[in-house]
């Protein structure tokens, strides 16, 4: 299955785990950028990735070189 090129505000809020309000606050705040067609609302798939690489936090292989212990060799 391909990804769509843009998502509806439902589709986000659900992918997330968010509310629709809270995606359309972001919206309205700037974060999150979109396109207008007719009445309907679209946010470019790529778009969302980069907002969301852009949130404060650690990529997988950040934490889990954060956790990482070196071995200690034995003489």
């Amino acid at each position: 299955m391909t990804t769509p090129k843009y998502l509806r505000v439902s589709e986000i809020a659900q992918l997330l785990g968010i509310t629709q309000k809270a995606v359309r606050q972001r919206i309205a705040r700037g974060e999150l950028p979109y396109r207008r067609w007719g009445r309907r609302v679209l946010i470019p798939a790529q778009e969302l990735d980069r907002f969301l690489a852009a949130l404060p936090g650690r990529t997988a292989d950040e934490a889990v070189a954060a956790v990482e212990v070196p071995c200690a060799s034995h003489d």
